[in-house]
């Protein structure tokens, strides 16, 4: 935690290009066939649950973030109010998205028309 903001600081409010990489949607799958989708977009991250077919079970919850570059596949996200995460990317089509205190979480990228 301390990490992101220290880069929250050293980066100032200028959004990298990088973060832009992972601006779309989404998903981590379930061992139940079940999912959760996040969507990155350029201020704000929202995320719902879904069944095994991709349907929505709930409204999107969704909150406002400034993004950091920290280098290499690294990008912190630090949220409005307090708090952050780090977001790894793996490939073009997977991340990880590590809450700390949570846990990190394997995503895969959702094509259009999915989720």
């Amino acid at each position: 935690m301390l990490g992101v903001a220290a880069a929250a600081l050293l980066g100032g409010a200028v959004h990298a290009d990088q973060p832009a990489a992972i601006f779309g949607k989404w998903i981590e799958k379930y061992p139940d066939g079940k999912g959760m989708v996040t969507e990155f977009a350029d201020a704000s991250i929202s995320s719902y649950p879904v069944d095994r077919d991709g349907h929505p079970l709930d409204l999107p919850t969704r909150m406002t973030v400034t993004y950091n570059d920290l280098g290499g596949q690294m990008i912190g996200v630090s949220f409005e109010g307090g708090g952050g995460a780090i977001v790894a990317r793996k490939s073009q089509d997977a991340i990880t998205l590590d809450l700390p205190g949570v846990g990190a979480h394997e995503l895969a990228k959702l094509k259009p028309g999915e989720g």
